[in-house]
């Protein structure tokens, strides 16, 4: 049986492990206990007592930003690096995309035009998106660089922290969601991830690379802490 504390009427899950300090994570309004396998009980409710103002100031942090969350399904366009596609709903039986005036807007055609049924078309858009356009402004900068044969290959994956990561072999993941940015963003997060296959830190020889490729780096990081929130489906 999962263990959890009863806390002010609500169910907190514990997770116990060697760790050696408590903590408390909060994601979407829930929080978790990451507690060393020896707490006591006793210790544990003080510590989330303490932590109470605290608790209440991520969740409203959290609830504020999720607000700022789009719902497509009442847009009337939709981003795509630097471009506002014109976006058009129609109910139909085969949930699908397709292009529009030479690639000038955007069609979707959902059998339910409720905000589930078109951010689920709307994510394969991204998905194929990301792939072609990652892929290559990826393989064209390694190229430019004389690395190409240090990538092993590229994946997509949607993360709730990261928007990207370079494995020891050379494997590079990008966050699709990153297609919703502007294109100087996308830019610097293929800088980011590209350098990391020379250097697998964030020490000052990986930040110079990165200033090699993408000399603006740092505009394009402050944007994306400020503004990766915003880009959600």
């Amino acid at each position: 049986m999962n263990e959890v504390l009863s806390w002010r009427g609500e169910q907190i899950p514990i997770r116990r492990s060697r760790r050696k300090t408590l903590a408390l994570h909060v994601r979407d309004g829930q929080v978790e206990l990451r507690l060393p396998n020896r707490t006591r009980s006793a210790e544990v409710l003080a510590f989330v007592d303490s932590r109470a103002d605290w608790i209440n100031k991520v969740r409203l942090h959290q609830h504020q930003r999720s607000l700022e969350r789009p719902d497509f399904s009442q847009a009337s366009d939709c981003p795509l690096m630097d471009r506002q596609l014109p976006l058009l709903l129609c109910p139909g039986r085969r949930a699908q995309w397709r292009w529009l005036n030479d690639g000038e807007s955007l069609q979707l055609d959902v059998p339910d035009l409720d905000k589930t049924s078109v951010h689920a078309v709307l994510e394969d858009f991204y998905k194929t998106q990301a792939r072609q356009t990652l892929t290559a402004k990826t393989e064209q900068l390694l190229a430019r660089r004389g690395w190409s044969d240090r990538l092993l290959d590229i994946r997509l994956r949607r993360t709730r922290t990261k928007w990207g990561h370079c494995t020891a072999e050379g494997r590079i993941q990008y966050n699709w969601l990153i297609m919703l940015a502007p294109e100087r963003v996308v830019d610097y997060l293929v800088a980011h991830e590209t350098a990391h296959l020379l250097h697998p830190h964030h020490g000052p020889a990986f930040w110079a690379e990165v200033d090699r490729s993408h000399p603006s780096w740092r505009n394009e990081r402050r944007w994306l802490h400020e503004n990766g929130h915003r880009l959600q489906l």
